[in-house]
C-alpha cells in the first residue's frame, strides 16, 4: 500500500519535441536528451514522459492536458512555438532550450553564439587563414542559424577576414550528406577555394571533410574545416575536428533544474540560464 501511495505521488514532466527520427538520429538532440534524463532520474520524485507531436498538429492544449504533467520541457519549440503559448495560458511552467529571442516570455537554456562566432574567427586569425567559405544550415525554424550567420558576416570584416560568395552555400538539412554535396558543389564550379570552411554544425562539416578527402584536397592543409556544437565522433573522424562544442548535456540538466525549481515555487520566472561555448582545438584546422 504504501508503495502505491509513493508511485501516485511522483510528478510528471513532459519533454516535447517533434515527431521526427531526426531527433533521435542527429547527436545534438540525443546529448541534450541524455543530459534531461539524467537530472530527471537523480531528482527525487520526478518522472519523464516524451511528447512527440506532428508539426500539424492542432489540438496542442489537449495534448498538454491531457498528459496531467507539471511541467514541459521543449527541445524544438521554434517549430512548436504555439505550444510554448499554449502551456503558459493553462498555467504549465515550460521551459525551452537554445535559438534565444530577445523578448521572450519563456524560460530558457541557451549558449551564447557571439562567444562560438567569435572563438571561431580568433582561431582562423591566429592560424593565419584570411580567405573564409561557409555553410549555412537551415535558418527557417532555427534562431540560432540566423544568428551565427548575421553575426559572422558583422564580425569577419573586423577581424581582418574576406568571403567569396562563390564558397558560400545554404544546406537543405543539417546531416553529413548535406554538407559533402555542397562541398562538392564548391569545389567543382568554384575557381578557386576558400583557406577555410566555417559550418553551422558538426555533422555538416564532416561532409565537408569527406568531399575534401575524396577529391583530394589536403585538409587542414588546402582547406581547413571548423565545425559547432561538439559531436563526439568529430574527436574520431580523419582528421579529428576542431570544433565550437556546446555542453549540451549540462544544458539539458539545467533545463530540468530550471523546471523543477519553478514547478516547487523555489523561483519566479521567466528563468534565463546563459552558457559560454569553448573551442575545441584538433587537426582539421
Amino acid at each position: 500500500m504504501a508503495k502505491d501511495q509513493t508511485m501516485t505521488m511522483r510528478k510528471k514532466i513532459g519533454l516535447l519535441t517533434s515527431f521526427t527520427r531526426e531527433v533521435f538520429k542527429g547527436e545534438y538532440f540525443v546529448r541534450i536528451i541524455a543530459g534531461i534524463v539524467e537530472a530527471v532520474r537523480q531528482t527525487a520524485g520526478y518522472d519523464l514522459t516524451f511528447l512527440m507531436v506532428r508539426d500539424t498538429e492542432d489540438a496542442s492544449r489537449r495534448i498538454l492536458e491531457e498528459q496531467k504533467i507539471e511541467g514541459v520541457l521543449f527541445l524544438t519549440w521554434t517549430i512548436h512555438g504555439r505550444y510554448v503559448q499554449e502551456a503558459q495560458e493553462a498555467g504549465i511552467p515550460a521551459v525551452v532550450i537554445n535559438d534565444f529571442t530577445p523578448g521572450t516570455e519563456a524560460n530558457i537554456i541557451y549558449s551564447d553564439n557571439r562567444v562560438g562566432v567569435e572563438l571561431s574567427l580568433q582561431h582562423l586569425v591566429k592560424t593565419g587563414r584570411t580567405r573564409i567559405g561557409m555553410l549555412q544550415a537551415p535558418d527557417d525554424a532555427s534562431v540560432d542559424s540566423r544568428e551565427r550567420l548575421r553575426l559572422w558576416q558583422e564580425l569577419m570584416g573586423q577581424y581582418g577576414l574576406t568571403t567569396d560568395p562563390a564558397h558560400f552555400r545554404k544546406c537543405d538539412y543539417y546531416f553529413e550528406e548535406d554538407g559533402y554535396l555542397q562541398m562538392m558543389d564548391i569545389i567543382k564550379n568554384s575557381k578557386t577555394l576558400p583557406q577555410a570552411m566555417l559550418c553551422f554544425n558538426d555533422d555538416i562539416a564532416l561532409g565537408v571533410i569527406k568531399a575534401l578527402k575524396e577529391s583530394w584536397i589536403m585538409c587542414p592543409g588546402q582547406v581547413a574545416v571548423i565545425g559547432y556544437d561538439g559531436i563526439l565522433k568529430g574527436k574520431f573522424s580523419e582528421p579529428s575536428l576542431t570544433t565550437i562544442s556546446q555542453p549540451l548535456e549540462q544544458m539539458g540538466a539545467a533545463m530540468v533544474q530550471a523546471l523543477v525549481d519553478i514547478v516547487e515555487k523555489r523561483v519566479s520566472p521567466p528563468v534565463r540560464k546563459k552558457f559560454s561555448p569553448e573551442l575545441i582545438i584538433r587537426r582539421s584546422c
